[in-house]
């Protein structure tokens, strides 16, 4: 049988409630252990008990003189050095929204030269023809969009020839193919 979850509230009953603490203190020193190992970060946790505690009562992973000598190095660190790796909710929802707009920008740009290909292959085939309408930057992407296929297929023409540049190493044909065939498909 599957164990049941836990409902997040305080355990009432003492008994119960110290033991809980006591197996959720274990397996916490137990993650400690492991992300120091594993991303060999520096780890230190303090578990206080409910109450009046005592020196004695309270757990401390890996050991009371290397948590202090870490809390003490993070004491004397600057506050902007402390600080700057914290997020509140605010800055959190910023950080998502510029994820989000940088997305966008990106998707849009894609999408713009989609659009000046699929005009440059419309204008190619006969499709359109004449380019009225169009704004300049629409104009000036079918004019970079022309002269980069114009310089794939020259490149690919040396190439074959012979007469390739120092710098072209491989054939060029497959990218000016990838493009032909994705004009095709577009038909």
């Amino acid at each position: 049988m599957a164990p049941t979850k836990v409902g997040m509230e305080y355990i009432a009953n003492n008994s119960t409630r110290k033991m809980a603490c006591k197996k959720r203190t274990m397996g916490v020193m137990k993650k400690a252990g492991e992300l120091s190992t594993l991303c060999g970060v520096e780890v230190c946790c303090v578990v206080l008990p409910e109450g009046e505690p005592s020196s004695s009562e309270m757990q401390v992973w890996p050991s009371l003189p290397e948590a202090t000598a870490m809390v003490d190095r993070l004491k004397a660190m600057p506050e902007v050095d402390r600080r700057r790796k914290e997020m509140d909710g605010a800055d959190y929802v910023r950080e998502r929204i510029g994820k989000a707009k940088e997305q966008l920008r990106k998707a849009e740009r894609d999408n713009r030269q989609r659009e000046t290909t699929l005009r440059v292959h419309d204008a190619m085939v006969g499709r359109r023809e004449s380019l009225d309408g169009l704004t300049v930057e629409e104009l000036t992407g079918i004019g970079w969009t022309t002269e980069n296929l114009i310089k794939k297929i020259k490149d690919c023409i040396e190439y074959r020839s012979g007469r390739h540049q120092a710098g072209v190493t491989a054939d060029p044909l497959p990218t000016v193919a990838a493009d032909v065939e994705w004009w095709e498909r577009q038909l």
